[in-house]
Parts: structure tokens; C-alpha cells; sequence
């Protein structure tokens, strides 16, 4: 075994064991053909320092997602990680739409748009930027709305398209900021950057194989999610300044707490499969909460009320992982009652 095919199987462990045993010597013999030039030379080069290229890395990291995140077709285990990556990244999004939605309405109370409510206290007067490229470049996390309902619909690339226009500028203020020393190194905005990819990465698994979304429920959990979370919660901190307290991660804690909670309680005993890709999501979202949370305690260490922030913030992490744990402990045993997958074709 030359350098080159040794770098190749290399590449090719990205894909499920059962379809490597399969199909491994296939695909290597047909890659080293396709890097056959004729020239003994320029093969034994090859040989020793020849690599596969980006696109063909690209391809079969594709094939490793279609196949480890499958569709309606795939075993049983690939087909309940994929819909567990996906309802994740419904829920992520779905989140990200129903918070940005809300504060287009509350930038137009803040602005005076809204006649009919009361006007906002002294110390919730928006800070206005006399730029206009300045003030879209700021606009840009609002392009969720759009990536959400683009998905929901089935259009992933236009999702993703729209997605990167929500997470660009704000990777690039946090870069020049945090750079110029205009705010304090914080960990917090680089936590919500990498989130920011990751909902990008959880796009791929929508791929053309994938079953497709329901429409209807996921379009009226926008309305609906306004009205249960962003509304009482913005009406809550404008009486109660306690509530200023919890910042996004908090705020995540305890909506996959509650998640958590009322799957649980209406989840089926005797259908556990059914519920197993919801379960699996919810561990999914268990998981990178209490992470999040943990790498942002950093933050609090120069703050005046760092010991109340920090006791909330262990209060959070106790609270996911109580339910987060049962959870988990629950779809792994669902998950192992699964048929292991089968060599796909």
C-alpha cells in the first residue's frame, strides 16, 4: 500500500463501518485509476506525495452525512440520528426565528412605532446609528426569519445561503471588536458564533434523501412561540429588572428544560421508537446548552453581581442535566433496541 492510497482509506473512515466493508476496495481502486496518468514518473510521485483533492474529501464527506444522518430508506438507527439532527436544527432555528421576530417588534416600540402600547421605560431607549450602512450591517441576524421559513419549505440551499448573511457580519464585528479592545475579552460571543456554525453544519443533514418537512406545524410554531416566549418574557424584564438576570444561555437552559419536561410527560411508554428521534434532539440540544452555559461562566468573573449570576447559572446546569440525564439514559436504550445498520447499496 502506497503513501497516496493510505491517505485515501484515510479519508474514506468518515463513512459508516458497514459501508466501508462493502464498497472500501471499490472505491480505492476506482480513485487510483482516476490518478492513473500514464506517466511512471509522475505515478510514483503521486504515490508518495499525491493526496485526494477537496472535492473528492468533499464528496465523501457528503456520502458519510447521507449515510449517518439517513432518510425515510436508511436503517434504522442512521434514519432516527438524522431526524434527531434535524429536529435539532428545526428547533435551533425555529428559536433564532421566533427571537429575532419579536425584536422587530420590540425595535418599534423601543422607536415609538407602536402606538398603542405604553411607552418603554427611561433605561430601554434604543441606541441609534447615524450610518446606514452601519445600521443594515447590524440587520443582518434578522436574515434567520428568512433561513428558517426557506428550510421549513424545503429549500436548504437557499437556507444556508441566507443563514451565512446572519452569521458573517456578527463573526466579523466580534473579530474587530474583541481585536481593537473597544469591549472586554468575553467568551460569550464566540460561544454564539460556534453555534452560529454548527446550525449551518446541521443543515447538510436535509439533504435530497431526507424526509421532507412538515410544513404546517413548523409554521405555526413561529406565532405560536412568539406569543409563549419572546412577549411575556420582553413585558417580564420591562416590570421585573431581576429578570435582566438571565442572558441567551440561561434563557436556553431553561426553554430545553421545559422541552425536556413535557416530552417526558407525554412521551409514549409503549412507542418508545416513535419518540426516539425527539429524544435524541432534546439530548442533543441538553448537551450543547450545559456546555454553552459552562464556557460562558468565564464571563461573569469581573462583574459587580458575579456571585448571583454565577449561582443562577449553576441552578441552570443542575436543572438541564436533572431531566437531561434521564432523557439520555431513555433513548439509548431505545437506540440500542434498534437493528444495527446494514451495508447500504
Amino acid at each position: 500500500m502506497n503513501r497516496l492510497e493510505e491517505r485515501y482509506r484515510r479519508v474514506l473512515r468518515l463513512l459508516p463501518t458497514a459501508y466501508r466493508q462493502e464498497w472500501e476496495d471499490d472505491m480505492v481502486a476506482a480513485f487510483l485509476d482516476s490518478m492513473d496518468t500514464g506517466d511512471p514518473e509522475t505515478a510514483a510521485y503521486l504515490a508518495d506525495y499525491g493526496r485526494p483533492s477537496l472535492s473528492e474529501v468533499a464528496s465523501i464527506a457528503s456520502l458519510a452525512v447521507r449515510l449517518r444522518l439517513g432518510g425515510a430508506d436508511a436503517s434504522p438507527r442512521s434514519y432516527a440520528w438524522g431526524q434527531a439532527v434535524r429536529l435539532a436544527t428545526l428547533m435551533t432555528m425555529l428559536t433564532h426565528a421566533v427571537m429575532v421576530t419579536a425584536g422587530i417588534g420590540v425595535t418599534l416600540w423601543l422607536a415609538g412605532k407602536i402606538a398603542w402600547l405604553p411607552a418603554p421605560a427611561s433605561d430601554w431607549a434604543p441606541t441609534t446609528s447615524s450610518s446606514v450602512w452601519l445600521t443594515t450591517w447590524n440587520l443582518a441576524g434578522y436574515a434567520w426569519l428568512p433561513a428558517y421559513l426557506a428550510l421549513v419549505l424545503g429549500q436548504r440551499r437557499v437556507a444556508q445561503a441566507v443563514a451565512l448573511i446572519a452569521v458573517v457580519p456578527p463573526a466579523i464585528t466580534t473579530v474587530v471588536t474583541q481585536a481593537a479592545g473597544d469591549t472586554p475579552l468575553t467568551v460569550s460571543p464566540w460561544a454564539m458564533r460556534l453555534v452560529d456554525v454548527l446550525l449551518l453544519l446541521g443543515m447538510t443533514a436535509f439533504h435530497q434523501g431526507a424526509p421532507p418537512v412538515p410544513r404546517r406545524p413548523w409554521l405555526l410554531a413561529l406565532p405560536i412561540g412568539i406569543l409563549l416566549v419572546p412577549v411575556p418574557l420582553f413585558t417580564l424584564q420591562a416590570v421585573a429588572p431581576a429578570l435582566r438576570l438571565l442572558d441567551w444561555p440561561g434563557l436556553s437552559c431553561a426553554a430545553v428544560t421545559v422541552a425536556i419536561v413535557v416530552h417526558l410527560t407525554v412521551r409514549g411508554p409503549r412507542r418508545p421508537a416513535r419518540a426516539l428521534p425527539w429524544s435524541l434532539a432534546l439530548t442533543l440540544l441538553a448537551v450543547a446548552t450545559v456546555a454553552l452555559r459552562a464556557v460562558t461562566l468565564t464571563d461573569y468573573h469581573h462583574q459587580i453581581q458575579r456571585t448571583a449570576l454565577t449561582t443562577i447559572a449553576s441552578v441552570e446546569v443542575v436543572a438541564v442535566l436533572a431531566v437531561g440525564v434521564p432523557l439520555a439514559v431513555l433513548a439509548r436504550r431505545a437506540l440500542r433496541r434498534l437493528p444495527p445498520a446494514a451495508a447500504a447499496t
